[in-house]
């Protein structure tokens, strides 16, 4: 998509935001993620009702810092994905590195299951902090189809939301032991890879439609809703815009079929917000 109509931004060189995201996840678990759940560590349960929230908050601190200072590069859903996924690296990096101290640790079952764990769910926040870069940039010319971005606090805070529950059910699954925590790997792989191939790589004109739902669509093999465009669209400009993807597939179904003609899966009917 053309950059016109978007305010210039200041621009990092390249794998500078990399390497800030990284530096990000690396220093919100000494700094941050540590103290505090250390502090809490009175609460019951507190690697699943506590833990989620203050982990994956402080690992977004180097995404955020890159989405309010230079939104130029979270500019989409791979952008989000890999700067976030960064972050959840070097956070399990550097929590596996305090856990290898304390004796009787399996190093190498914490190498194989949460590290991964980690880097989805912080991949699945990043994508929020896109909406939160893109209203930054304050675009000013409208959608091709008519329609205009607009920053929406339920979008950051949903797919924020949808990363604590992937990072609570590991937690919670692995009180049962390597059986468990292979099995919460596997949900949370289950639903990083539905978001990442159903939700549109131009994220400023998709309206996240709650946490409840997004993570409903993804658990049941549903069909997204595509986009709309806030201003009125007609003709066939209208139809092209008037499209679902498949969240089997991640593929555009048109608005004359019923069903995804690549998986077969059946077309939800939608309809438009108002």
């Amino acid at each position: 998509m053309s950059n016109i109509g978007w305010r210039a931004a200041p621009r990092l060189s390249l794998l500078v935001p990399e390497i800030i995201a990284l530096l990000g996840g690396i220093v919100s678990a000494v700094i941050i993620a540590l103290p505090v759940n250390t502090f809490l560590d009175f609460i019951p349960y507190e690697t699943v009702i506590v833990a989620p929230f203050v982990e994956e908050i402080a690992k977004s601190t180097g995404v955020l810092f890159l989405a309010v200072n230079y939104p130029s590069a979270l500019s989409d859903k791979t952008r989000g994905l890999i700067l976030g996924g960064l972050a959840g690296l070097g956070f399990a990096f550097t929590e596996n590195l305090f856990y290898a101290s304390i004796p009787g640790t399996d190093v190498v079952a914490r190498a194989l299951l949460p590290v991964p764990m980690h880097v989805m769910a912080s991949g699945v926040a990043a994508m929020g902090f896109v909406y939160l870069a893109q209203d930054r940039l304050r675009i000013t010319e409208p959608h091709r189809y008519g329609g205009e971005s607009s920053f929406r606090l339920r979008n950051v805070a949903s797919l924020l939301v949808v990363a604590v529950v992937i990072h609570a059910q590991f937690n919670m699954l692995s009180y049962f032991g390597y059986l468990g925590s292979s099995l919460g790997l596997m949900l949370a792989g289950f639903i990083y890879y539905r978001l990442g191939r159903s939700l549109p790589e131009d994220l400023q004109f998709f309206t996240v439609p709650g946490p409840l739902k997004l993570l409903g669509s993804s658990v049941r093999v549903r069909v997204l809703k595509a986009p709309f465009p806030s201003a009125p669209v007609r003709g066939a400009e209208a139809a092209a815009e008037q499209r679902t993807y498949c969240i089997m597939c991640g593929r555009c179904i048109p608005p004359n079929r019923r069903s995804c003609e690549w998986c077969g899966e059946p077309r939800l009917q939608t309809e438009r917000p108002v």
